[in-house]
């Protein structure tokens, strides 16, 4: 599996994916990061995001999957549990809620991606006015659930592509609204963003919303189930 210029592919996995060999391919800090969770749901939709993303790489480059390195830095304090990046490798994004796990390979810029599961208890209008601009609150009302989670990941995916995560409010950036192509509109003092963000809506399933940003110019955006990879052990550690 070679990635050519300008490719993105999303790869869907589920936490119950999860083999006792995946811990094996797990850095130190990710195994301490692993029995640090108490749920066991946790910890394994942890273990499938980071082996995955291994076997992944470890495909694209040619190399045995325990090996590629993985940093996560944060560039806020000591504790490595930044945006994903593989040195000398394509660009990478990672996440995963409920039963749903997505990991991207791009060779078309940096990438962010984001999957959120519906929660019916959440107070997504009280959510919403700390998220939402007032234009995008005017142009959705009256403001649904999936309206919001729309919102939310679209939101969430270009603030992972452009590596500064909830550091930055979500207020501070527009997209467009739920019943239209995704599109970066506005991110405060950040127009070359803005012009280079590419967005696509994903299919994470019933129940969950998926988005992905790209800066840069894709040739082709692809979703693949990743299912078969992690149950077989035959891609050698």
């Amino acid at each position: 599996m070679n990635l050519l210029p300008g490719q993105c592919r999303v790869y869907w996995a589920d936490p119950a994916d999860e083999q006792p060999w995946h811990q094996e391919l797990l850095s130190a800090g990710e195994r301490a990061r692993r029995e640090s969770l108490r749920r066991p749901e946790d910890r394994a939709r942890q273990t499938v995001a980071a082996a995955l993303l291994r076997l992944l790489v470890g495909r694209h480059l040619g190399e045995k999957p325990a090996g590629v390195r993985v940093e996560r830095a944060c560039t806020t304090c000591a504790v490595p549990h930044g945006r994903p990046t593989v040195p000398g490798g394509p660009d990478v994004s990672v996440s995963h809620s409920g039963d749903r796990i997505a990991v991207v390979l791009s060779l078309a810029g940096p990438v962010g991606v984001d999957v959120e599961q519906a929660q019916p208890q959440r107070d997504i209008l009280g959510v919403a006015r700390l998220a939402l601009s007032e234009a995008e609150l005017a142009a959705s009302a009256p403001l649904d659930r999936d309206g919001f989670y729309t919102y939310w990941t679209r939101k969430e995916s270009v603030l992972k592509a452009t590596g500064d995560g909830l550091r930055v409010a979500m207020t501070k950036i527009e997209v467009s609204a739920p019943a239209q192509a995704p599109r970066l509109h506005r991110f405060d003092g950040r127009p070359e963003v803005v012009e280079a963000a590419r967005m696509f809506t994903l299919v994470p399933g019933a129940g969950y919303q998926g988005a992905l940003t790209v800066l840069g110019t894709p040739s082709a955006v692809t979703e693949h189930d990743a299912a078969e990879l992690l149950r077989h052990q035959g891609e050698g550690l």
